[in-house]
């Protein structure tokens, strides 16, 4: 079951939850290369895994972070996606790919991007043909793409993925910007790279809430979460209640589901890899 690896690495720090991960894909006899970097004061690690045609330069990245906020479980944020992405390259690595997938396990998301800006630094945007990032993946049963703005509204990573789940016949909505969230999608964005956005789960019930409280102003979003006036989601949001009892195994692997079709779309066309 995905939610056992979201049990494995809740209630952990940054540097368990690292080594946690190394455990279980080395576990899983899935290699992994580490980018250790030191951007300002900080010093941090990413996990990187390549599925697929090794040799190839085109490629796309699914990611997440696994650092987690203070006095948090970190079970949906973001434990709920590293659990998707280790069944994703589990999958991938059966299948004959012409093209690289690569997973990467961002550190230093909470405290602003530096794994994911320190990434970029090294690797660049070169042959990358999409980012998607996976944000608060375990709870709830639609899928919200954001922030889509007119940067990134025709990116054909975003038309791929609709088709996707359409196909699959899941609900899923457009968010725009929102102004006091942000994921490590954002990191490429800022460099110029429009093929970019984050993937999040929530309740399809609470979609008019979740709109409501995420479109208001920084104020706003800050006076009605520590208020408690806000969807359910939300209250689990960074807070000691973000816990793998509130996740469904059924989300998870419904994204997973999502992003291998996504995979295989890229293979299958032409107009992208040209």
């Amino acid at each position: 079951m995905l939610l056992d690896y979201v049990k494995k690495l809740e209630y952990k720090s940054d540097s368990e939850r690292l080594k946690a991960i190394k455990q279980i894909l080395r576990n899983k006899n899935i290699e992994f290369s580490e980018q250790k970097y030191n951007l300002k004061i900080f010093e941090g690690t990413n996990l990187i895994v390549d599925v697929g045609n090794l040799n190839s330069k085109n490629h796309l990245i699914l990611s997440a972070h696994f650092d987690v906020i203070s006095n948090s479980p970190g079970a949906n944020d973001d434990a709920s996606a590293i659990a998707i992405l280790i069944d994703v390259v589990e999958k991938l690595k059966k299948l004959k790919l012409k093209n690289k997938a690569r997973i990467v396990f961002f550190d230093d998301e909470e405290i602003g991007r530096f794994g994911s800006i320190s990434y970029i630094k090294k690797y660049g945007l070169k042959d990358l043909l999409a980012v998607y990032h996976l944000e608060l993946c375990g709870y709830g049963d639609s899928i919200g793409l954001w922030p889509i703005t007119k940067t990134n509204e025709s990116s054909y990573a975003l038309k791929l993925i609709e088709n996707v789940l359409k196909e699959k016949n899941i609900y899923s909505e457009r968010v725009g910007q929102l102004p006091a969230f942000w994921g490590d999608d954002l990191s490429f964005r800022n460099a110029g790279f429009k093929h970019a956005l984050c993937i999040t789960v929530a309740p399809k019930e609470d979609k008019e809430a979740i709109k409501s409280f995420v479109k208001g102003n920084v104020f706003k979003i800050i006076f009605d979460f520590y208020s408690g006036r806000i969807p359910k989601m939300f209250q689990l949001y960074h807070s000691p209640e973000d816990k793998s009892e509130y996740l469904s195994e059924e989300a998870l692997k419904m994204v997973s589901g999502v992003l291998i079709n996504v995979v295989l779309k890229f293979e299958q066309n032409k107009k992208i890899l040209k």
